[in-house]
């Protein structure tokens, strides 16, 4: 594990996600299934979320953890990593209609 995230960088980037959600703690650790006390243990970095939790935390806030673990994608925007996230969860045949509207969009000159 590299020193960035035994400095904070998870906890930060999780309670920046939630605040971006206007969400609290109380509504967060309801919806994840842990009390407030832990979800605020994991933001400020005295505890580490299990994966299960880790998971449940990143869905609900739809946040990509790429900047957290791969740093250099960081300069990415939220919408395009909200859209890649997004893609991530549909199947084949889900994925035909954003790809079509993608490239309708693309093959128009106002875009």
């Amino acid at each position: 594990m590299n020193k960035e995230m035994i400095n904070g960088v998870l906890g930060n980037a999780i309670r920046t996600a939630r605040l971006e959600k206007s969400m609290s703690q109380e509504e967060l650790a309801e919806i994840v299934g842990i009390t407030p006390t832990h979800l605020k243990h994991i933001e400020s970095e005295h505890r580490k979320p299990s994966v299960e939790v880790l998971y449940k935390i990143v869905t609900t806030l739809t946040m990509s953890l790429d900047s957290v673990f791969l740093p250099a994608k960081a300069t990415e925007s939220y919408m395009y990593k909200k859209a890649v996230l997004l893609l991530g969860q549909c199947n084949e045949l889900q994925l035909k209609v954003p790809c079509a509207t993608i490239e309708a969009m693309l093959s128009q000159n106002d875009y």
